[in-house]
This record gives structure tokens, C-alpha cells and sequence, in this order.
């Protein structure tokens, strides 16, 4: 299906996609809700951001398809560390709850909070973490050695 741009009296222009036999149709607005009407571009102008600043493609600023998107992956990013960050609170407060614990002796609840292994825990825990550690050497792909 062909891709249509729109714009909105609030302003913002978007595209969708859409069968043919309705692209005269209007869409509603990501914004407002409100209908938009289609929209033929009549020229493209603009200048590419060539410097590459990370993993993802870069924003070429052309559409509010382009600064949506960044600001969902930026949001996105800002829940992740955030939950993240409760996590690594939540860990210190239990080691600091009991001193001359370690990280490894730690585990997490259903419900998210943290609390230490019992020492029966965590002889079956560092049995499973050996096991697991085997486990992806064996499937780890080995480098091809050259010929001698």
C-alpha cells in the first residue's frame, strides 16, 4: 500500500498508509483527533544529518514521523533507566539491610522487591549459573583457525 501525507489545521503533517481507493479519504490526526486532508508535497527540501551519532537512523527532520519517533525512543529510554535505577536502590537497600552480603547472594521476588538467597538457595543457584556458563561455551561458535 502507498504511503499519503496529511495535514491537520493544528499544524502537524503526517503520513499514513493507505489502500489507494482511499487516500482522498480524511484521517484523523495523531495530535488532535481531529480530520486532516491529504496533502501532495510539492517540492522536498532539506539537509541530512550526515554525522552518524548512534545505532539507530538518524532523524532527517522531513517529517513529524522523524521527531514522533525520537521522542518515543528518548521517553522509552527514560523508563528504562528509570526502572533500572529502582532496581539497583532496591538491591543496595537489602545488601545494605544486611552487611557482608553480596550482590550474587540476591534474589528477585514475583512482586519486584529483592531479598537474599538461603544458603540451600544458593548452592542450587551457583550450581545452575555453572551449568548455564558450560552451556554457552559449548554453543559459543568457535573461530576458524587458519591452516598451517
Amino acid at each position: 500500500m502507498p504511503t499519503y501525507r496529511y495535514q491537520c489545521e493544528c499544524g502537524v503533517q503526517f503520513e499514513a498508509v493507505v489502500p489507494m481507493k482511499d487516500h482522498q479519504k480524511p484521517k484523523e490526526c495523531p495530535s488532535c483527533k481531529a480530520s486532516a486532508q491529504r496533502v501532495i508535497p510539492e517540492d522536498v527540501a532539506g539537509v541530512f544529518n550526515q554525522s552518524v551519532t548512534g545505532p539507530i537512523p538518524q532523524n532527517t527532520g522531513l517529517t513529524s514521523f522523524d521527531g514522533h519517533t525520537d521522542r518515543v525512543i528518548g521517553v522509552s529510554a527514560k523508563q528504562g533507566w528509570d526502572e533500572h535505577e529502582k532496581r539497583v536502590r532496591l538491591k543496595k537497600r537489602v545488601l545494605a539491610d544486611n552487611p557482608g552480603a553480596s550482590p550474587e547472594a540476591l534474589s528477585r521476588n514475583p512482586d519486584g522487591s529483592y531479598r537474599l538467597l538461603a544458603p540451600e538457595e544458593r548452592g542450587v543457584h551457583d550450581r545452575a549459573n555453572a551449568i548455564n556458563s558450560l552451556a554457552m561455551k559449548t554453543l559459543r561458535p568457535r573461530r576458524a583457525t587458519a591452516p598451517r
